[in-house]
């Protein structure tokens, strides 16, 4: 009826065979210039989210244009939350930068999966992996099973261990079958001094998001009040929880936030044979360690790490294990008492082409996720802790050959390899000295134990530039003297800064 009427009935009939393509284009412009018109708007129209979103646009451009952020009234709610019950969302451990212009940008990163496998073709799937995994590791016997089965007692006693074995194999591998939820919208709220802000991002092919936002120093330093939750930690770094709001089902998903201030000591720490045992140079075993046993930290580098972090150090874990593996992962360094951490690891999916990257090499994705730390606190020193097993050492020189300015020491754990087995760390470090060829050979270390490693570390000049850090945030810590001068230290600041942030995100939807 539209085209009808916008038709020129009056016009000659040849005139109007020339003109077809004009009389029926018209209408469908006219029609679509309509329906944008009366669409609504995606954002708020409240006049501050304009301008949020105008003076953020250079930052947000520079980290995910996906993400938005508006400023919205306390009653009201993003609608593109579309996380269904049977879903499960897991938000994995964050940090916060400081920007310029008094700003600091938090960036979360989760994960969207089906709460438990329902197809059937993933069920015969996953008992296939794991019938797999079972047959490599016990086809050809078991030669670290010690367990006599001669008597009945000892024959139960097996039999319950497979049992239990089993029980981590099937939990294990179904993370990697799990269905991943791409496309979901998840939105994430933090109200401040002038309202609300959202930020909003969706799943990858994955499931996995990632949100930074940018949030005002000034707006959350407003209203900055104390909460006894916020943990704070020597250095000027602080600790602070971010829960969502129970959905409809009640459930409720938190993570926690480490907020790194610009100067300072971080480590980076891979996690496999480094700080904790998964015998990387025998398949078999490294197999059995993953899937079937109860997993192992190194002995004495939970003590040592605590001990560096209690100087103001910050860590980084990053390893070649999927993010499918995290969960486990951060319950252990929880259990064994690791200090708290961010983790980067590798993204894998059994579908697409992320599957490829089960067989891509820790030298292609290392030094990308390492560089990413680095470029985020330029200001900071850093010290790299790998092991000798795999390709550590190859990587760690080639990231303190490129910053030179940031890495100040090269921890190398000596492990056994394939190819050689177990050496002594006089041979590793002769191995090892054709990739450190050009640096300073104080800059690198071989270690055996964690006790070398603390009593060698205890001599580097990094220890004492971390050292210098603590003792200074003790008053605003409360392990000291407080200041009554009147006025307000840099590690004050931050303090209510975190306290203000901790006070916002416990109302984070999704």
């Amino acid at each position: 009826m539209l085209a009808q009427a916008l038709r020129p009935a009056c016009a000659p009939r040849a005139r109007r065979r020339h003109m077809g393509l004009f009389e029926w284009s018209l209408p469908v412009v006219l029609t679509l210039i309509a329906l944008v018109a009366l669409a609504p708007l995606p954002c708020a129209t409240h006049p501050r989210a304009r301008r949020q979103s105008t003076s953020r646009s250079r930052i947000l451009s520079t980290t995910r244009p996906s993400v938005l952020m508006r400023v919205l009234h306390n009653d009201t709610w993003p609608q593109s939350a579309e996380v269904a019950p049977d879903m499960h969302v897991r938000l994995f451990p964050g940090y916060a930068q400081k920007l310029d212009h008094g700003e600091w940008l938090l960036s979360l990163r989760g994960w969207v999966s089906d709460a438990r496998i329902t197809s059937p073709r993933r069920r015969l799937t996953c008992q296939a992996l794991q019938k797999a995994v079972w047959t490599a590791v016990h086809g050809a016997g078991d030669d670290s099973d010690t367990v006599d089965r001669g008597t009945a007692a000892n024959a139960i006693t097996h039999s319950k261990a497979d049992a239990h074995r089993r029980v981590r194999l099937r939990k294990r591998v179904s993370i990697f079958i799990t269905r991943c939820r791409r496309n979901v919208a998840v939105a994430l709220q933090l109200p401040t001094a002038h309202g609300e802000q959202l930020w909003s991002s969706r799943t990858n092919s994955a499931g996995h998001f990632t949100v930074h936002a940018v949030v005002d120093e000034r707006e959350l330093l407003a209203s900055a009040g104390g909460s006894e939750s916020a943990q704070p930690l020597p250095g000027g770094a602080w600790l602070t929880t971010v829960a969502t709001t129970p959905a409809a089902d009640g459930r409720v998903f938190t993570t926690r936030v480490l907020m790194i201030p610009p100067h300072g000591v971080s480590v980076i720490s891979d996690i496999d044979d480094t700080i904790k045992e998964t015998f990387v140079c025998s398949t078999r075993r490294m197999l059995r360690s993953t899937f079937l046993e109860a997993w192992r930290p190194v002995a004495g580098m939970a003590e040592l790490y605590r001990a560096w972090a209690a100087r103001g150090v910050a860590f980084h874990y990053v390893s070649s294990s999927p993010w499918q593996l995290q969960g486990q992962l951060e319950e252990l360094l929880d259990k064994a008492g690791f200090p708290f951490g961010t983790f980067h690891l590798k993204d894998l999916h059994y579908k697409g082409r992320r599957l490829l990257n089960l067989f891509r090499s820790s030298t292609k994705l290392k030094p990308k996720q390492i560089s990413n730390i680095l470029k985020s606190f330029p200001h900071r020193s850093f010290v790299l802790v790998g092991d000798s097993g795999e390709k550590d050492a190859q990587i760690y020189s080639e990231i303190a050959r490129r910053h030179s300015s940031q890495i100040r020491h090269v921890y190398i754990r000596n492990v056994a390899t394939r190819q050689l087995g177990k050496t002594t760390v006089e041979e590793t470090r002769e191995r090892l000295a054709r990739h450190f060829r050009g640096l300073p050979d104080d800059s690198w270390t071989v270690f055996e134990s964690a006790d070398e490693l603390a009593a060698g570390s205890k001599r580097c000049a990094w220890m004492k530039e971390a050292a210098t850090t603590a003792p200074a945030t003790a008053g605003a810590h409360g392990g000291g003297p407080q200041d009554t001068s009147g006025a307000t230290s840099a590690p004050g600041l931050v303090s209510q800064l975190a306290n203000r942030l901790l006070s916002s995100v416990s109302s984070l939807r999704l």
